[in-house]
């Protein structure tokens, strides 16, 4: 039996799972997806990277700024004969009505091991966190967010120079396996049902502006999370010179070079040419990579000699 679906999602990421599933032969009546926003300098009004897949192969394309509240939305979705919903990083609240009406329910690809990490930004928090086992989990949609039963979790540990980039990339391509697997198995196979453990969540908060200033007082370790978790976006960033320079890749400093009397925010050449600066607890980071404001991207060497930086000068 082939069974269709409808598919909930707005980024890039969530834009490869649909058309991996497409790819693999499933059939998707419709897309729901956010409104489209001014890109670029010409602020020219651009789809979503959901959207422009949906256009890419005729799938018809529903939008609304807020779909618990859009009745003419949700009665559209309700029109369709999907069988099943898919989820992956929509970006806001399916309402009951929706989410129960498929036959087999709907299901959601949730960005870490839940019950951990519940909420808008689970791979940023992880990092943030400095845990090491992180991975995905296949849920059923539910009254409270990313409470409803786990159908499948898959883990893994990662790694210290893992970004948001990096991991989400990982979890897109494992999860969109086993989520064109899960879909195939209707209606032979049941999918499972286990009940989260509700009393070990944890909750993350959608990162904004206010996680992106350095502070230099903190350790090398949360630094060097701070900056891999914001990246590729919103990205980190330090004052110099009361500018703005963006820390694009940062790397923890091992052996001898390690530790430092210094104030915190200074900064210098090390071994290798490469920058170092001293953080709150005595420790080193790398500064691999950073953005200066008005410029590209560049190395912390080529920074650094471009700079010229007095003895005196730090990061604030």
């Amino acid at each position: 039996m082939s069974i269709s679906i409808g598919y909930f999602g707005s980024p890039h990421f969530s834009a490869k799972v649909l058309e991996d599933m497409l790819t693999a032969g499933i059939k998707v009546d419709f897309v729901v997806t956010n409104i489209d926003k001014p890109v670029g300098r010409k602020k020219e009004l651009t789809g979503t990277p959901v959207k422009q897949i949906a256009q890419k192969y005729n799938i018809p394309v529903l939008q609304s700024e807020r779909l618990r509240l859009d009745a003419e939305i949700q009665n559209k979705i309700l029109s369709f004969p999907s069988d099943l919903h898919v989820v992956f990083a929509y970006g806001s609240i399916i309402p009951e009505n929706v989410f129960t009406a498929p036959k087999y329910g709907s299901i959601n690809l949730h960005g870490s091991l839940l019950p951990k990490f519940r909420g808008a930004s689970p791979v940023q928090s992880f990092l943030l966190s400095g845990e090491t086992e992180t991975g995905f989990t296949i849920q059923y949609l539910a009254r409270e967010v990313d409470s409803g039963d786990i159908i499948y979790s898959e883990k893994w540990e990662s790694s210290i120079q893992d970004t948001t980039e990096s991991l989400l990339a990982e979890i897109t391509e494992k999860g969109s396996k086993k989520i064109i697997s899960l879909i195939k198995s209707i209606p032979e196979v049941s999918f499972s049902r286990i009940p989260q453990k509700h009393e070990e969540a944890t909750h993350c908060r959608k990162i904004t502006s206010e996680n992106r200033p350095i502070d230099w007082v903190a350790s090398a370790f949360s630094i060097h999370n701070q900056i891999r978790a914001l990246f590729p976006d919103p990205l980190a960033y330090t004052t110099f010179r009361e500018k703005r320079i963006i820390l694009l890749r940062s790397s923890l400093a091992e052996g001898t070079t390690g530790k430092s009397d210094k104030k915190a925010g200074s900064f210098f050449l090390g071994e290798k040419k490469r920058l170092f600066c001293v953080c709150g607890d005595g420790n080193l980071l790398g500064i691999e990579q950073v953005q200066p404001e008005g410029k590209k991207p560049m190395s912390g060497f080529d920074f650094f000699n471009g700079a010229r930086a007095q003895p005196e000068e730090t990061f604030l």
